[in-house]
């Protein structure tokens, strides 16, 4: 039997977990699309779940130890007062700005022992040029090749990457 879910009258698993996440959703005030959003990342969960959506362990765990870490201070007693609030995700060209700002305002310079792989969206951002460019010219040889860095990612070391910048900009 599973931890915290023990056969006190109710006969399923959704049973427990609606009952649970109702009084959760009653106590907070929480509307159901955002409780979905921030006990899991998806808005819909509670409308599938109430439409069929069968549930899965994994899922019961994940929405009732969100329920039960709710309002907590880290490393503390839980407080009532305090809700936490969703906050969403910056978006791309937000994060994108904000990274560019932080790497350009370093304290500390880099040295050359420091390896720094550049993923693609950043190449194409740095040089000005379009995915399918890159690549044709990769496959010319006139830009550094990436370097795998998983079983469908690669990289461009950022030094080869700055030392083609440099090269075009004194062919110029």
């Amino acid at each position: 039997m599973r931890k915290g879910f023990q056969r006190s009258g109710m006969e399923t698993l959704q049973e427990y977990f609606s009952t649970r996440v109702g009084a959760f959703l009653d106590r907070t005030e929480l509307s159901r699309t955002r409780f979905g959003r921030m006990a899991l990342g998806d808005p819909n969960l509670m409308r599938q779940i109430d439409g069929g959506r069968s549930l899965t362990l994994r899922t019961a765990d994940r929405v009732l130890a969100f329920i039960a870490g709710f309002g907590r201070e880290p490393d503390g007693p839980p407080n009532p007062s305090k809700r936490t609030r969703y906050r969403r995700p910056a978006s791309r060209a937000k994060r994108m700005t904000r990274n560019r700002a932080m790497s350009e305002h370093q304290t500390q310079p880099r040295t050359t022992s420091q390896i720094r792989f550049v993923r693609l969206r950043e190449v194409m951002a740095r040089t000005g040029l379009s995915r399918s460019t890159i690549y044709v010219m990769m496959a010319e040889g006139r830009f550094p090749k990436p370097v795998p860095l998983g079983e469908r990612s690669v990289g461009w070391i950022e030094s080869e990457l700055e030392e083609w910048l440099r090269d075009r900009i004194a062919a110029r």
